[in-house]
């Protein structure tokens, strides 16, 4: 029976590889999930963890933002029964500002829910990035 003793650089190879974690890439398209986000290509060069900063400060929103469909069923823009769902593009400056935000899906239709929406992103102090950072993130809302 013959032993067969692996060589430094595949042992460093293995270890290399389990310290990683296993993590994958980023998503490039929005998904269609109640709340979530994505990065347009090219952004790899943030650090996974400023990613998932971004992503729980507008989780972090989220009931603030639900008291805007509130709003819109008060002034009568929408019925009391509402559900649905708002996908807005947004560009992170290098500041942290939200800006250019854009609604890039909605199955609510009121000025004032969108409005009241994107004013309540604009206010999130997000943690600094290199670059302007493309993202999208998804908003649930259900009237109860």
């Amino acid at each position: 029976m013959t032993i067969v003793r692996p060589s430094f650089m595949a042992v460093m190879a293995v270890l290399l590889a389990a310290a990683c974690g296993g993590k994958q890439a980023a998503p490039t398209t929005p998904p269609d999930d109640d709340g979530g986000g994505s990065v347009t290509p090219g952004d790899t060069m943030f650090r996974p963890e400023t990613m998932d900063e971004i992503q729980r400060m507008f989780e972090r929103k989220r009931n603030a933002v639900s008291r805007c469909l509130s709003a819109a069923i008060d002034a009568k823009e929408l019925p009391k029964n509402s559900r649905g769902r708002i996908t807005l593009n947004v560009v992170i400056s290098p500041a942290g500002k939200a800006g250019d935000i854009k609604v890039a899906k909605a199955s609510l239709e009121s000025k004032l829910l969108t409005d009241c929406v994107i004013g309540k992103v604009r206010e999130i102090v997000f943690p600094e990035v290199p670059k302007p950072y493309q993202t999208s993130y998804t908003y649930a809302f259900e009237a109860m």
